[in-house]
């Protein structure tokens, strides 16, 4: 028998030499299942399946009032944020806690309707395949958005297709960031993205940056050696950090994402990434986009969740302003 070698053990996830991946069956956070009945409070939420052929799906968070519709021409929209949950683009997904406690409290504290999207997983499936699965979120809303209201998901015949959102934390972010590019690309003339939310993005390179060698003497909960494992069981084999799905984008090729909607860029001064993550933010102003940074002082990679009550309402706060400022462009 031949021996078989773990490469990478991060958030559960083992992966051996031969290509064989094991996912432990006590995850970080544990699953919560969907609720649609309303019964625990006004937010519900449901999974819905986005692609037959992979199997990828996504969870919808709506309050109670979003999803009852008395007439087809009815006014009272209600906003789209499409999320696009962290874990290196290894771990987690909608139903993770973490991540449906965060859709949750923003449906509710922010009466929008969110669409939480469950892309598939490396080291099964490596990057782009991340990336593809999240552009296909955005044409199935597409989708949904050419449709009469009363023709559309139940949930989403109250969704202002003309105000959408996209957010996304970790990995997420990073997703964010291509989700703008690719859109340039292709037809999703009925859908208005207004603003990108990209929460403390995970972006790499061989090179050490001056955060990530801090992080070596006062570690993060995000540790390097993650970082590293992370990108070994996502990029595409044969390819290091330096890659163009890793590295921070220049202002050069930010530049050609014209338009390019504003972004509220947020990142955390402890986290190890803080130093790549301050950087997308410059990259994004030399490009001359529209960017704002709200940098926590006293936090590392996992700053905006539903724990960390204060700052979570601070959050929202900012996150209201971001909205209204750009649902009027």
């Amino acid at each position: 028998m031949v021996n078989c070698e773990l490469l990478g053990d991060v958030r559960g996830v083992q992966l051996y030499s031969d290509g064989r991946v094991v996912r432990t069956s006590k995850p970080q956070w544990p699953d919560c299942a969907a609720d649609p009945s309303f019964e625990k409070g006004e937010i519900g939420c449901k999974d819905v399946i986005l692609d037959e052929g992979t199997g990828m799906w996504a969870r919808i968070f709506a309050p109670k009032w979003a999803t009852v519709v008395h007439d087809a021409s009815s006014t009272g929209k209600h906003a789209l944020l499409v999320y696009f949950h962290g874990g290196g683009f290894v771990a987690f997904s909608p139903a993770s806690s973490i991540f449906h406690g965060l859709c949750s409290g923003i449906s509710h504290k922010m009466g929008m309707i969110v669409v939480s999207v469950a892309y598939r997983l490396a080291p099964e499936h490596r990057l782009p395949v991340a990336f593809d699965d999240s552009f296909v979120s955005l044409q199935w809303l597409q989708s949904q958005a050419k449709k009469s209201p009363m023709d559309r998901d139940p949930w989403l015949q109250n969704a202002d297709f003309s105000r959408i959102f996209l957010m996304g934390g970790s990995a997420g972010g990073t997703i964010v960031h291509y989700m703008a590019a690719r859109s340039i690309h292709s037809d999703l003339s009925t859908l208005e993205i207004k603003g990108l939310f990209p929460v403390v993005p995970f972006f790499g390179a061989e090179e050490r940056s001056k955060s990530e060698i801090q992080s070596l003497v006062q570690p993060d909960v995000l540790t390097l050696a993650d970082c590293d494992t992370f990108w070994r069981f996502c990029l595409p084999e044969g390819t290091n950090r330096d890659h163009e799905y890793c590295r921070v984008p220049s202002a050069e090729e930010i530049a050609k994402i014209d338009p390019m909607p504003p972004s509220l860029v947020v990142v955390g001064a402890r986290d190890v990434l803080h130093s790549r993550q301050v950087e997308y933010y410059e990259e994004l102003r030399k490009a001359g986009k529209d960017a704002k940074l709200v940098e926590y002082p006293n936090r590392g990679h996992f700053l905006l969740f539903p724990e960390v009550e204060g700052e979570m309402d601070y959050s929202y706060g900012e996150m209201i302003q971001f909205v209204n400022k750009c649902s009027t462009l």
